[in-house]
Order: structure tokens, then sequence, then C-alpha cells
């Protein structure tokens, strides 16, 4: 066996490696390295088959940002979205990261984007729906039991997360239609409105169809 032989061979066992590792990577963190691709699905899975935006889910993707934006500040990121919504508070942390990245953010919807899913979804330079994947966009549902006065202070708090949430919604949907007024949306999001990818790209809550 000639040295060139067991140098490629060498090459090749390294190589594996690295692919190994790489898989795993993608599959365990949500990151893929070489195509700077985060996963924002749902870290965790509820009795109804679905937890999406939580705790878990928004420190990955921090993490996951942060590190791809020390590697190349100046490289696009994508966001790999199937997700059904959630938590308000670590999806706005999500939303602050990608609005203050340094790097250009898109996300792919494959699935749905959904309640807060979307809420992210608007955060992003790009916003791609899948042919087939589904926006869900709606006001939260809030729940409190307990004292009175801290039921209204909870009450206070969940119109303060509408008013965010509508200033988001109405800003991306007059880049594409200017006169689209506050009480068309808020008739949109009283009850769950779904779009597919053609509605969602007219009203002006995504870019492209992908």
């Amino acid at each position: 066996m000639t040295s060139k032989a067991r140098t490629t061979k060498s090459e090749l066992r390294d190589e594996t490696k690295l692919l190994v590792d790489l898989a795993e990577l993608w599959h365990e963190r949500g990151l893929s390295l070489p195509t700077r691709t985060v996963y924002v699905g749902s870290e965790t899975v509820d009795y109804d088959g679905s937890s999406g935006v939580d705790g878990r889910l928004a420190e990955r993707v921090l993490k996951n940002l942060h590190t791809l934006e020390q590697l190349s500040p100046d490289a696009p990121i994508t966001l790999l979205m199937d997700n059904p919504g959630g938590d308000e508070y670590h999806g706005l942390a999500i939303v602050d990261a990608i609005e203050q990245s340094p790097c250009e953010v898109r996300c792919v919807v494959r699935g749905h984007a959904m309640s807060m899913g979307s809420w992210i979804l608007q955060a992003c330079d790009r916003r791609i729906m899948g042919p087939r994947s589904t926006q869900m966009v709606h006001y939260g549902t809030w729940g409190y039991i307990g004292h009175a006065k801290t039921a209204q202070k909870w009450m206070e708090e969940g119109k303060r997360m509408d008013g965010l949430m509508e200033s988001m919604y109405l800003r991306r949907i007059r880049e594409k239609n200017p006169a689209y007024s506050l009480e068309d949306l808020r008739a949109i999001l009283d009850h769950d409105t779904f779009l597919d990818a053609a509605q969602s790209i007219a009203l002006g809550l995504a870019d492209e169809a992908g």
C-alpha cells in the first residue's frame, strides 16, 4: 500500500468524523455550521403535541445566533422554522436578537409559523413561506388565577403585549400595503386567522414562496 493511499484513507476518516460531528450538532443543538442555519421548532412537546417557543428554544436560538455572528458578522443566517407559537417573553428575546443581529437574517417556514412563531417571522429581513406552509395570527391567550388586583396587572401587561404585536405587524404590512389600517389589523387578530403562502405575501406578512 502506498503512502498516498494511506493518506487518502486517513483524510476520508477525518471527513467522515467531521460529517458525523456536524450532523450531531444539527440534530442535538439545531445548528448547521456549513449552511449557517438555525432550526426554530419545538424543544419540548406538550400533551396536545406541540410546545413551540419556550425557554429552552429561546436559549438555543440565542446561543446559535451569537455563535454564527461571532464566526462571521457579515454573512447571512437562515432560520428554518416549523413552529406552533408559545411564550411571548421568550419569543421576544428571539425577536430582539434577530433585529439586533449584524447579519442579514432570513426565515424559511416549513409547516407552520403560528402565533409567536409568526411574530418571530416578522422580525426577519427576508420571510420565505413554503408552498404548503401556514401562518396564523391572533392576539395571544392569557390566563391567571389569583388575587384580583394581580389579575388586573396581568390584564394590563397583556394589553401592552398586544400593542407591541400590533406595531410589528402593522409596520411589516404597510411596507407593501401603506393604507392598511390598525382597525383592519385588529379585525384579523381578534380571532385565529390562517394564511397560506399566497395570502401571507399579498398581505405583507411574507416576502416570497419557496
